[in-house]
């Protein structure tokens, strides 16, 4: 769990960190993604298995929506810290949570937290002139948010049959789709690519893949809602660590706020595990 964690704090703050070397988030996730993409056929290859879907109208939604999420993703680290990207990208919980009370599937107490969650959300939205964060960042991540909820129910039928090196396959494939489409529209010219952030993304590149791996193995053991857990404990040292290297706090009105969301989060979680374990 522990290598799980500082993983997920390295890419958080490495994309953060080539944002702001004039790299787009298109640009980072095309680089990135082509890479994956190139690793999932080499995987495939060594270890002799086929990458052809085994269920293509799932992985046909799976491709609309993996890669369009990531995008909007990789984007609002243009606009907002990459501990609030982190944070909101764990909106995820609280909006499945609102969906499966549809079928009474979730208690009254997780849809109060649920809603509490997205109240504190639209709080630092109405306060993002304190905390010096862009609110069309935090309306992107909530973009990427419904996406990645369409994405996760389609990914838990996904992985009863498909194996990892097809599911990679076709989350990168999408991604270079996606970011492909948006660098073509904004010319992009890629003039901020050297080789020291080049090596950075290939590092990034790696990091994915390992963390694909590791998370893979936790769902295996056990209960899907433990794999929050790194999520949201990578979230807060995200946030902590970003000051630190800036050498300088944040608004005391952002540091709150997150803070609040990340033991909302952390409270719905565990409620939703204990509701898994009673039954």
């Amino acid at each position: 769990m522990l290598v799980l964690v500082v993983l997920l704090v390295t890419m958080n703050l490495g994309i953060k960190t080539l944002t702001k070397n004039g790299i787009s988030g298109a640009e980072i996730l095309l680089l990135r993604s082509s890479c994956n993409l190139f690793a999932a056929f080499a995987i495939a290859v060594f270890t002799k298995t086929s990458i052809i879907p085994k269920q293509p109208k799932l992985q046909a939604g799976a491709f609309i929506c993996s890669g369009l999420a990531l995008l909007l993703i990789f984007t609002a680290y243009q606009y907002i810290s990459a501990g609030s990207v982190s944070i909101l990208q764990r909106l995820d919980i609280p909006l499945l949570v609102i969906i499966f009370a549809f079928n009474r599937k979730s208690s009254l107490f997780q849809i109060l937290l649920a809603i509490l969650s997205f109240m504190l959300v639209a709080a630092l939205v109405f306060f993002s002139k304190t905390t010096n964060e862009h609110p069309i960042g935090y309306f992107i991540v909530l973009s990427a948010v419904v996406i990645i909820c369409i994405n996760t129910l389609l990914q838990k039928k996904i992985a009863l049959t498909e194996n990892i090196p097809t599911i990679i396959f076709i989350s990168s494939i999408s991604s270079v789709f996606w970011s492909g489409i948006q660098c073509l529209q904004t010319h992009a010219t890629f003039a901020n690519i050297h080789a020291g952030n080049l090596l950075v993304i290939i590092g990034l590149s790696i990091i994915n893949l390992i963390i694909f791996y590791i998370i893979n193995d936790i769902y295996k053991k056990h209960n899907p809602e433990v794999v929050r857990y790194p999520y949201l404990v990578a979230a807060f040292f995200t946030m902590i660590v970003e000051m630190v290297i800036a050498q300088k706090l944040s608004s005391p009105v952002l540091i709150i706020g997150n803070i609040s969301i990340l033991i909302v989060f952390t409270i719905l979680v565990r409620s939703r595990e204990k509701s898994k374990e009673t039954l």
